[in-house]
């Protein structure tokens, strides 16, 4: 379908060259189409822009619901270090991922107040399916997590529960303090450094929550 092909070209060209450095002629010639053809299906580049974004965050949060859902037999510290790790895995293997992610640090100027709008309800949206995880009593149990979904990097982090459950509210905030700053890790430094960055800060973020 044409549409989708447009969103798709769309998608992979802003995720790597950005906004200003795409324009509706390549993205058209990525297609295989006119120009003009794209206007049949969005007002405009902004139009575009945007509705790739909702789709972004709309994938991401349908991520989230599905990783609690499938994961919810298990410890809640395991559930969340996949969480994290997802978006380092997938920087690197799904566009919208990328796209999402630099469109959040790198608005462009003047859509810098319907992104923020995005973002926030992304946001809030998140925080409902991932605060469920936290308000859940994890029993004391000792665990590893390997995670090696890439194929390139591994991580092996130990954990174990030796005090009772914190104030979820509280352990909720540095988590999410946590995962927006490795967002900006990612898109600083690359994946394989935000491995790494994970790896060593997760006992203390363990610890937290």
């Amino acid at each position: 379908m044409t549409l989708e092909r447009i969103k798709q070209a769309s998608l992979m060209l802003f995720s790597i060259h950005g906004f200003d450095g795409t324009s509706m002629q390549t993205i058209a010639q990525q297609v295989g189409i006119q120009k003009p053809s794209i206007y049949t299906y969005f007002t405009s580049k902004d139009a575009l822009y945007l509705e790739l974004l909702h789709d972004s965050l709309t994938q991401e949060l349908d991520f989230a619901r599905q990783l609690t859902k499938i994961r919810s037999d298990v410890a809640f510290k395991e559930v969340l270090f996949q969480f994290l790790s997802s978006f380092i895995d997938r920087y690197e293997s799904e566009p919208s991922v990328s796209y999402m992610l630099k469109t959040f640090l790198y608005p462009p100027q003047h859509l810098q107040a319907p992104i923020q709008d995005l973002r926030n309800h992304y946001i809030d949206e998140l925080e409902q399916i991932l605060f469920t995880v936290f308000s859940k009593e994890p029993a004391d149990q000792e665990f590893y997590i390997s995670l090696a979904n890439s194929g390139q990097y591994q991580v092996a982090v130990p954990l174990q529960r030796t005090k009772p459950y914190p104030a979820a509210e509280s352990s909720f905030a540095f988590f999410m303090v946590h995962l927006q700053g490795l967002w900006v890790e990612l898109l600083r430094s690359g994946a394989e450094r935000a491995y790494v960055r994970l790896q060593r800060t997760w006992p203390l973020v363990s610890a937290s929550v």
